[in-house]
């Protein structure tokens, strides 16, 4: 719907609707010269008033590297206070997805690159990764709003690092999908399975390395066979969170998006196998 129908939906004037697109509380789409929004958004927004929370404003942040550094020296050291103290300083102004994409997993990233080079031991990168699951739980909530759909979050058998699964949870789960995390290295027959027992709509399967992302890629197929009508998106490693949200909310929305890899089979769409790719939390060992 257009932003100025958009505010008589929400009761409000419509430069507050204008504000709250400017603040990044209500996502909308630049059309000529006005603005088009979900109406699901819209819907969400509605819902949040209604129950008495006026929505929050998004803060800008200029320099994301800086957070990054900051988590990093305290995952590094193992100091879990001083990291919830690192997140908690720009978590109330930020989506979880950007917490995750711009500020853990290039701190993530580092420590993996410091373990290639003999820096960091295993036991240290694991701790690391221990932490940040922990600082995404805390900090991931189901927004108020008719859910988008149900999607089952996992990654393939023989994958053993599962923070970026969680990380494509959160993400989900923050954008309205009623999200049933797995964890990591689950055989594809339990996932069929599980995602049967919800009705799920969509799978994602995340690979943080090349062997299990030709692993995912091979199971498709088999996938959308037991489950009809279940769309699959897969992520490999060096992919985005934000293409995750986007091509997830095309399957509820077709229309808005498509992916455009030439390995991505027929596209993400209602009874058909799509594949995107997600983001690399780091290279664990």
């Amino acid at each position: 719907m257009q932003l100025r129908e958009a505010a008589d939906t929400l009761g409000v004037h419509y430069q507050t609707a204008y504000a709250w697109v400017r603040q990044g509380v209500l996502p909308a789409r630049k059309l000529g010269r006005g603005y088009e929004v979900n109406d699901g958004d819209v819907r969400a927004l509605a819902a949040q008033r209604r129950l008495g929370g006026e929505p929050t404003p998004r803060i800008q942040v200029h320099d994301w590297a800086a957070p990054a550094d900051r988590l990093y020296s305290a995952i590094v050291s193992g100091d879990e206070t001083q990291a919830r103290q690192r997140i908690e300083r720009i978590a109330a102004g930020v989506a979880v997805m950007d917490l995750c994409q711009r500020v853990i997993a290039p701190a993530m990233r580092r420590i993996g690159d410091n373990w290639a080079e003999g820096r960091v031991s295993i036991a240290q990168e694991h701790r690391a990764s221990a932490i940040c699951e922990r600082l995404i739980a805390l900090h991931t909530r189901q927004p108020t709003g008719r859910p988008r759909g149900t999607v089952v979050v996992t990654t393939p058998p023989g994958e053993r690092h599962s923070l970026p699964a969680l990380m494509a949870a959160a993400t989900l789960r923050e954008d309205r999908w009623i999200t049933h995390h797995l964890a990591a290295d689950l055989p594809f027959a339990e996932v069929t399975r599980l995602a049967q027992d919800v009705r799920a709509d969509l799978a994602v399967l995340s690979a943080a390395t090349q062997d299990t992302g030709r692993r995912a890629l091979e199971a498709t197929s088999e996938i959308a066979a037991a489950c009809p009508g279940l769309d699959v998106l897969i992520g490999l490693p060096g992919d985005r969170l934000d293409d995750l949200r986007r091509f997830a909310r095309d399957l509820r929305e077709p229309g808005t998006a498509q992916p455009d890899r030439p390995d991505a089979g027929r596209g993400p769409g209602r009874g058909t196998t799509g594949k995107v790719h997600l983001p690399e939390a780091a290279r664990l060992p």
